[in-house]
């Protein structure tokens, strides 16, 4: 008897900065697993995950020339594709998670369309968790910054903004995110911003006693994998990858968002302490004031103003609703 062998008509490569046993990537190759068996391994999907395709321009690089298909990425790495996606990365612009995704719903298809014209299918974005700001001394107003070193990863022009804006109060030092921990170890730096998760799993909260517990970001990642690739599969096909990778990584997501969560719950059991900033304190007006500049520098330069506009209108218009 003979065994029929399916031919492989189609390699997708993608690639991920997560490395391997992440919970991240074990989504990820259940997707590409479960895929494979729908084609009959007709299509095959290959992770290269780890960064073994170097960072995320790089990896952004190596889609268009044809190297890579794809990938997951951040925030970071998505706007390197199109920058309007990071509209939904400016600082202090959503409180909650619900107003994510209120907004998330009315915007998703413009955001897309924004992503087809530069030849890649936005398969799916989502919260990965709040960005903080930790120090190891306490920090309610702008003034507490004095005698702060800061980190500041430059990699990131929307980061990178966030920080220089406490220019003049904080001490500013750049570091590629390997050094952070050595350099919270010798006092080089005393400050960073960072997804508790990540502060966590870095250990960079060994080193600090404080958590400014008023969100800075909410910090994103995505799928996309482009055109030319998603063209050479079958409609049916394109249809369940597209399905598949959103499900699994709507998975990923919550997994995230909650691992954030149980971070700052070990905090407290560690003695990092939680300080607070009021709705109707003076100096939360004061980091909203700068933050409001930031989303003004970036109109025009990674989303228009009109679509600015609308995003505020949809937000307020959620606030209302929701009191």
């Amino acid at each position: 008897m003979t065994l029929a062998i399916a031919t492989v008509a189609f390699t997708i490569k993608l690639g991920a900065l997560s490395p391997e046993g992440t919970s991240y990537m074990i989504l990820a190759n259940q997707a590409k697993e479960e895929f494979e068996k729908l084609t009959n391994k007709e299509v095959k999907i290959v992770w290269y995950a780890g960064g073994v395709m170097g960072d995320e321009p790089e990896m952004v690089r190596k889609i268009r020339i044809g190297q890579l298909h794809g990938g997951g990425f951040t925030g970071y790495g998505l706007g390197v594709v199109e920058p309007s996606v990071r509209i939904f990365e400016l600082p202090g612009l959503f409180k909650s998670y619900e107003e994510f995704f209120y907004v998330q719903s009315k915007l998703e298809d413009e955001i897309k369309k924004r992503f087809e014209e530069k030849g890649f299918e936005l398969i799916t974005f989502f919260p990965i968790g709040f960005v903080y700001i930790f120090s190891d001394r306490p920090i309610q107003k702008l003034e507490d910054f004095n005698g702060v070193k800061l980190w500041v990863w430059s990699g990131d022009p929307l980061a990178a903004e966030v920080a220089k804006s406490l220019q003049g109060y904080a001490q500013l030092v750049n570091l590629a995110i390997p050094d952070v921990l050595t350099g919270l170890q010798t006092g080089m730096i005393n400050a960073f911003y960072n997804l508790p998760y990540g502060a966590a799993a870095l250990q960079w909260a060994n080193y600090i006693k404080y958590m400014i517990d008023y969100p800075i970001t909410l910090s994103l990642g995505g799928v996309v994998v482009s055109k030319k690739a998603m063209e050479k599969l079958k409609p049916e096909y394109r249809a369940e990858l597209v399905k598949l990778i959103r499900d699994k990584f709507k998975i990923a997501s919550k997994s995230l968002v909650d691992e954030n969560t149980k971070s700052v719950e070990e905090f407290k059991k560690k003695g990092i302490k939680l300080l607070s900033l009021p709705e109707d304190s003076p100096d939360l007006k004061k980091f909203l004031d700068i933050f409001f500049k930031i989303h003004e520098k970036f109109k025009g330069e990674l989303y228009p103003p009109e679509l600015y506009d609308k995003l505020l209108k949809i937000v307020n218009e959620y606030r209302k609703e929701n009191k």
